[in-house]
């Protein structure tokens, strides 16, 4: 089977960190099929400029505009698309289009399916159909419209398809689920480091709708409580400067460390040595942070939203259901000595049978070959 990935969201040469779970999607699937991943991507910035340059992909057109009008946007990255189907190596046969991130990439997606002529299929990660896009105008429908033209789609969780099936309004689209793949070479359990009491681990793009002062505060609280808790925390985002002010402000700068961004094998050797993974936020479709910290024998103690609540439980830590301090606090607390007692390598074994890379490109293999003829 030979698929063609359409990515809008990949690493590159200008944000070479950008989207690894889409990366990792595909690279699952390359124990099934032969992949060949174009990223192609029409995105709007401050001036126009343009790279044909890719770290990974096989071939990639990313172009960045100050236009604002969503619909010259829409056409010009179709076009972008054409292009490049018409212009590419035809001794690379073709099977199947899988794209990735629907929009804007397949607001034509019925034309591009006269032109290319081949089953097509859409993954997407996006969270941005739980609030509609935000958009009430024809630029919505546009976008609805996508996903009633006979496409079926991958979503990473049954609240993402559940998002894009109330967006989309009816008919609803089909939707396969296929969870996000988690990079097992690196994320697994290892009996010979020891995780510390007290230690906890949060790592995020620390931009909405990531809750950082969620975890701040409520560390503040467990300190206040007798508990030696000591937070170490991973990424960078819009949120950096609130967080260091937060930390000031409540005292907490020797009792937190800001550790920029890591490499995933740093991030998996963080998780492997903490009592717990911490993770605050007002939504998500999947959590690739917590599915990773699993996957690594790491309790994980999380808000209780989105795609989260489809594999988390008490057997795997605990679920905080209210987005306060006070309640960050009471569940951080309770379930402290829980977080000691649980088996990790059994922990990291059941969340590797659900998301490690074998299982999930089996599943969406699968889901591929069921879209193929005959």
């Amino acid at each position: 089977m030979n698929v063609l990935h359409i990515a809008a969201w990949y690493p590159n040469t200008w944000l070479p960190h950008e989207a690894p779970f889409v990366k990792r999607h595909v690279e699952c699937l390359a124990p099934q099929a032969h992949n060949q991943v174009w990223h192609i991507d029409l995105r709007t910035g401050d001036r126009w400029r343009s790279t044909r340059r890719s770290p990974v992909a096989d071939r990639t057109w990313l172009v960045s505009t100050p236009l604002r009008i969503w619909f010259v946007i829409e056409w010009l990255a179709t076009l972008m698309i054409i292009w490049s189907w018409w212009t590419r190596d035809r001794r690379e046969p073709v099977d199947v289009v899988n794209f990735h991130i629907a929009y804007p990439n397949c607001t034509r997606i019925r034309l591009l399916r006269v032109l290319m002529r081949r089953p097509m299929v859409i993954t997407e990660h996006y969270s941005a159909y739980r609030i509609g896009y935000n958009v009430k105008s024809n630029g919505a429908k546009r976008i609805r419209r996508i996903f009633h033209a006979d496409v079926p789609v991958i979503a990473v969780s049954k609240a993402l398809a559940r998002d894009i099936t109330a967006f989309a309004g009816p008919p609803a689209p089909i939707i396969h689920i296929v969870d996000n793949a988690v990079e097992t070479s690196l994320f697994h359990s290892d009996p010979n480091v020891a995780h510390e009491e007290g230690r906890f681990f949060a790592i995020a793009g620390w931009r909405s709708p990531k809750r950082p002062d969620l975890l701040l505060e409520a560390l503040a609280r467990v300190r206040a409580e007798g508990r030696n808790a000591r937070l170490r925390m991973a990424g960078t985002g819009p949120m950096d400067a609130e967080v260091r002010e937060m930390i000031d402000r409540l005292g907490l700068s020797a009792h937190v460390d800001l550790l920029g961004q890591l490499s995933p094998a740093e991030v998996a050797d963080e998780m492997r040595r903490a009592h717990a993974l911490v993770h605050a936020a007002d939504y998500e479709t999947y959590s690739a942070v917590c599915a990773e910290a699993l996957c690594s024998g790491t309790p994980v103690i999380a808000s209780a939203v989105g795609g989260i609540t489809e594999y988390m439980d008490a057997t795997r830590g605990a679920l905080v259901m209210n987005a306060t301090a006070e309640a960050w606090a009471d569940v951080w607390i309770g379930a402290w000595d829980h977080c000691l007692g649980i088996d990790r390598v059994a922990l990291s074994a059941g969340m590797i049978a659900r998301a490690g890379t074998e299982a999930v490109g089996e599943r969406y293999a699968a889901v591929l070959r069921s879209l193929l003829p005959g």
